[in-house]
């Protein structure tokens, strides 16, 4: 599977949420991993039915963004509550984490991205709260998609 992490063993270690440290560590029950990038940091809470706290580092400023999502409530803490997230929107997908996920950033604020968006035109960036937003339907329709799946799949073997 392309993008996909593994071992020296061969066993997944990545696959979006990873093992391999990343500029997004992701601690979930306490249990320390790591995003490819900003946007997993607000989707994988509610995949994972967990609270998360996430630790990032711009890559404009170096600085240090802290985050705290829960997965019904969203993003319930925010240091320094100015951080923006870049997106993309890429033309082609071949390989998600080259495309879309290591454009996908957390920076200090909007002022803080800038130098980074004069070298990305085709990004955008948005505040916290609006790509938790996005994440939030993307989570709607990937878990939409599984729980359709999982009742088809018990009907046909049902009797």
């Amino acid at each position: 599977m392309p993008d996909t992490e593994y071992d020296d063993q061969g066993r997944i270690v990545g696959q979006g949420l990873t093992l391999r440290p990343t500029a997004h560590r992701f601690t979930v029950a306490g249990e320390e991993l790591y995003t490819w990038c900003a946007l997993d940091t607000l989707i994988f809470p509610a995949l994972l039915e967990r609270a998360a706290t996430v630790v990032s580092t711009s890559p404009a400023s170096g600085d240090t963004i802290r985050v705290t999502v829960d997965p019904t409530s969203g993003v319930t803490s925010l240091e320094p509550a100015t951080a923006a997230v870049s997106l993309v929107n890429p033309d082609q997908i071949s390989s998600i984490r080259s495309s879309f996920c290591n454009q996908v950033h957390y920076f200090t604020s909007p002022e803080d991205a800038a130098g980074w968006l004069a070298e990305h035109p085709e990004a955008e960036v948005v505040t916290v709260a609006e790509a938790f937003q996005l994440g939030a339907a993307l989570t709607a329709g990937l878990l939409g998609r599984l729980r359709a799946d999982h009742a088809g799949a018990e009907a046909r073997h049902c009797c």
